[in-house]
């Protein structure tokens, strides 16, 4: 049975390489791919300008660098997972390149990107297969179970049903990545809480496995963390009780330790990742206990418009392991996940106590509660099979003769358990092959569209590629842009696949400037010089300022030229704003459309606990919530109460020249002499890792509306910098880790077991 098993895996494999292969010839994606694959192309870029692999200056910048393609730029891999990125883009420069080049088959940073996530998509069969094994389950029903694993479906709750990862679904590849390492982890996890002593074998493989999880998705590794918790009550002996905890606390803490270069700064600086508006509130909030009962039930959880088989047997599998003395715990984890995925629309604040989950998208906890299913999966076919070999030994005790007569009759209980999977999977995978059929006839559908016009649009990537850096106004999602396309994608989402600076296209909506930077008008030439828009693409002139001007023409793609002042300005800020990460957001929207805004007046701003407060402050006023301020400690309301002062007069500032390389944007401004508080804005968003120099000294960098740096510069000349560097925090935990872990390693090596 062991080899039959392994053909089952291999059929699930085979089956999904060649259902999943059209991923490998898409052009153009219209999912959050396109947001995936820009950090893998920043990551490129990263590798290119920093001497990678060999310079110093290569580690530092690939794991914190300032990805500038959206919402004014953002220090993404500062909070996001951006291993995966550099997994891909090393690979990549390392291997593919120069392979494919011998073999005059040239393949592009794109095409294996797309390659990378269908392999990993087709061969999830096999992590689960060999994380069952590793738990204990028998070849064959960890074979049929891996064989399930690929055929869940769900109503678009981004789950490890396949519409999580494909082209006509959700694209969400970092999930893919982390889910991929998930079932080790896991299973190591489980085996390290069997085994004894603290520091094991399996335990070493736990943490393994959890750090290549939770470096694919910060998410799933809180949720696998979570999981593992139920693990320490394997049984209640309070000795092994306390055994367990230190050796949950042993790998839970030695995961944050390996990635502490990353999760140390994000908690630190965490008052710089906002939380966003835009995004629903039942992301954060999940669906509350009953409309997820009520999902689970009707089969919605895992059985989406079809027979609820697989809601079926995990709830048997359930059951069967309550009962069960050695794997019960995974049917704890189970409730586990079910009880943290009615969110906090059931458990109110009280889920924050729990650490990472007052910022987490609550309902992504679907993937807790899928993974936790594939061992209930696996415990409702192991039960079967002992009834269907029970029934055996009861009709062979009956009829002893049949064995006789028929020797190969003792293989019936696993040939009947063949036949049940088979049909089960059957009526499942009639799902995915419709949804897979109709997947590949869009993707060739979507390919022809974009061949049609890649011409022109690979003229037009090539001169916006020649022009002085600035942003791109391609269209917004709720206005034509919605409709201007190439294939299947919008052009604001393409632009940005090519490293091009793009406004109003949100991916991600963590940034500073994520919720201001919409309340940008097209048709007011001051929003695009506030954003440094220097250029729109557009296929024809949408009542745009007066002062737009056509500067090129490749077929439906019409280039438009926007005088900007450049990425620099010179600006007043007589007034102080102290708020939190969220509360400014009406109040910056109330001061763009205001007169003290139309005359440069931009207050400065932070959301520090204790602030520093510059001189020259004519006014300063707290954010007590969203429209509420303090006023020398009068409660005002901001839209009856008017916030803001007004400026003596517009700054007169100019800007001479300015230059942008790698992440240095440098010009030489002058500052009016009837100015001496004024302040020069680089139009960027504000985060800490920015580094700021005033005629060639270090100066205090400055947060100002509506959330960009700034420094403070007396009348006349001057040449200011702004870099981008990576926190020195963050590198030094990073190689801190090295001596430590290679003497942990040796320690555990010399060691007797």
């Amino acid at each position: 049975m062991k080899y039959i098993s392994y053909l089952i895996v291999s059929f699930a494999i085979i089956l999904n390489l060649y259902l999943y292969f059209p991923e490998t010839k898409i052009l153009a994606d219209p999912n959050d791919n396109i947001f995936q694959y820009s950090l893998v192309y920043r990551t490129n870029w990263v590798w290119e300008n920093y001497g990678c692999p060999f310079s110093l200056s290569c580690l530092p910048n690939l794991i914190d660098h300032n990805v500038t393609y959206w919402a004014e730029g953002y220090a993404l891999p500062f909070y996001y997972s951006h291993l995966p990125q550099i997994a891909v883009v090393a690979s990549y420069k390392l291997l593919i390149y120069p392979l494919s080049n011998l073999a005059s088959w040239a393949i592009t940073l794109f095409q294996y990107y797309n390659w990378t996530k269908y392999l990993l998509l087709s061969l999830f069969p096999l992590p689960v297969f060999l994380a069952l094994r590793i738990v204990g389950f028998t070849p064959l029903v960890s074979a049929v179970v891996a064989l399930l694993a690929s055929h869940y479906s769900t109503d678009g709750l981004y789950g490890i049903d396949p519409p999580s990862f494909l082209w006509r679904g959700y694209g969400l590849t970092s999930q893919l990545y982390a889910m991929t390492f998930m079932p080790f982890s896991l299973a190591f996890a489980y085996k390290s809480m069997k085994t004894p002593k603290i520091i094991n074998n399996n335990s070493l493989l736990a943490i393994l496995f959890l750090v290549l999880t939770t470096a694919g998705h910060l998410g799933m590794g809180i949720i696998s963390i979570l999981f593992i918790f139920p693990f320490i009550f394997l049984n209640l002996h309070k000795r092994q009780l306390i055994e367990r905890i230190k050796k949950l606390l042993f790998i839970v803490f030695s995961m944050v330790f390996i990635l502490s270069y990353w999760i140390v700064p994000i908690l630190l600086y965490n008052n710089y990742h906002i939380i966003s508006f835009w995004d629903p509130i039942w992301k954060f909030d999940s669906y509350g206990w009953y409309e997820t009962v009520k999902q689970f039930l009707s089969g919605q959880t895992f059985d989406w418009q079809r027979a609820p088989l697989i809601t079926y047997l995990t709830l048997l599998g359930f059951f069967v392991l309550l009962l069960e003395t050695k794997l019960f715990v995974f049917a704890l984890s189970f409730a586990v996940m079910m009880l943290l995925y009615f969110g906090r629309t059931t458990w109110g604040s009280a889920i924050d106590l729990v650490p990472g989950l007052s910022d987490f998208h609550l309902h992504r906890f679907i993937v807790g509660v899928h993974i936790a299913s594939l061992f209930l999966l696996a415990a409702a076919f192991t039960s079967l099979f002992k009834l269907c070999k029970q029934l055996f030994e009861s009709v062979k005790k009956r009829f002893p003769q049949l064995e006789v007569e028929f020797p190969l009759i003792k293989y019936l209980p696993q040939v009947l358990l063949l036949t049940a999977s088979a049909l089960i999977f059957y009526f499942l995978a009639l799902q995915t092959i419709k949804y897979n059929s109709l997947n590949s006839r869009w993707v060739g559908e979507a390919n022809n569209a974009y061949r049609y016009d890649e011409k022109n649009f690979q003229q037009l990537i090539s001169y916006l590629k020649t022009l002085p850096p600035a942003r791109i106004y391609a269209g917004r999602p709720g206005n034509w842009g919605h409709d201007f396309r190439l294939g299947s994608s919008q052009i604001y989402m393409l632009l940005s696949v090519h490293g091009l600076d793009i406004t109003q296209f949100l991916p991600e909506t963590w940034s500073m400037m994520s919720e201001n930077d919409q309340n940008f008008d097209e048709r007011v030439l001051a929003d695009y010089d506030l954003l440094n828009t220097r250029y729109i693409v557009s296929p024809k002139n949408n009542d745009f300022p007066k002062e737009v001007k056509l500067a090129k023409e490749f077929g439906p793609f019409k280039v438009y030229a926007v005088p900007t002042s450049g990425w620099f300005d010179v600006i007043s800020s007589p007034m102080f704003v102290e708020t939190d990460k969220t509360n400014f957001i009406n109040l910056v929207h109330l001061w763009h459309r205001s007169y003290p805004r139309t005359w440069k007046m931009h207050p400065l701003i932070s959301v520090d606990k204790n602030p520093l407060i510059p001189g020259g402050i004519e006014r300063r006023i707290k954010m007590v919530d969203e429209v509420t301020y303090r006023d020398n400690g009068e409660e005002k309301n901001i839209f009856a109460d008017f916030p803001f002062v007004f400026p003596e007069a517009t700054p007169s500032g100019r800007l001479i020249s300015d230059k942008v390389e790698k992440q240095k944007y440098s010009a030489t401004v002058e500052v009016p002499a009837d100015c001496p508080n004024c302040l020069i804005m680089f139009k960027m968003s504000y985060h800490p890792n920015w580094q700021t120099y005033l005629d060639g000294q270090p100066a205090k960098k400055l947060a100002v509306f509506p959330y960009y740096v700034a420094v403070k510069a007396s009348p006349g000349r001057h040449t200011i910098e702004v870099v981008h560097k990576p926190n020195k925090l963050k590198i030094f935990l990073l190689f801190a880790e090295f001596p430590l872990l290679a003497a942990f390693i040796i320690y555990f090596r010399k060691k007797p077991r």
